[in-house]
């Protein structure tokens, strides 16, 4: 398994705070609106003008507070629609027939998340490497690599990319009969895991 997602953690933490206080907010705006808050707080008349009536704001301010209402609307929206964004849709895949006595000898279907599970184990075999995600989408000849690698912080971080880019690529899209494909790799660096020894 990946390592866990601390940015998307941290944006579904503040989604949830900046909700209840909207939340709150609206519910107390609409309490006033309608004089329910008026046996709680006597004090509270929703007649009364939230401006004094000394201070009169020019006539352009409510337009430029709208404008910037839409503003962080429209922020707002894009951070939710970035929120709502989800892994690559996967596929099963055809692989080339294998040629016995120079024929065909059947055809073999392959999900991708089988293969992306091979490739992870194997990039889980490296030294340093605690654990190792993949995901391959798209088309089984040129297909996306998404791979999340979780290494130890004493690793050698050029070395095992090298190793990744000269083995199990490689190795995969021998097996796929792929010529090629885009790669992201993401790396993360946890401490080492200690040891206790029993006895």
């Amino acid at each position: 398994m990946a390592a866990a997602n601390r940015p998307a953690r941290l944006n579904r933490s503040l989604l949830l705070l900046i909700g209840l206080v909207l939340l709150v907010a609206g519910a107390a705006g609409l309490a006033f609106g309608t004089g329910s808050l008026r046996a709680l707080l006597p004090g509270l008349d929703p007649s009364v003008p939230l401006l004094p009536a000394a201070l009169d704001p020019p006539p352009w301010v409510p337009w430029v507070t709208l404008g910037a209402a839409v503003v962080v609307g429209l922020l707002a929206l894009r951070w939710l629609l970035a929120q709502a964004r989800r892994r690559p849709r996967t596929s099963d895949w055809t692989l080339p027939a294998a040629q016995v006595a120079g024929r065909d000898a059947g055809i073999t279907r392959l999900h991708s998340d089988h293969a992306a599970a091979a490739l992870a184990a194997d990039v889980e075999s490296y030294d340093g490497v605690q654990r190792a995600a993949a995901v391959l989408v798209g088309d089984r000849a040129r297909p996306e690599v998404h791979l999340d690698v979780t290494a130890e912080t004493g690793a050698d971080l050029a070395a095992l990319r090298d190793l990744i880019d000269d083995h199990a690529l490689p190795r995969l899209r021998a097996a796929l009969g792929a010529d090629g494909g885009r790669t992201e790799l993401v790396l993360r660096l946890v401490e080492p895991k200690r040891t206790t020894r029993v006895g």
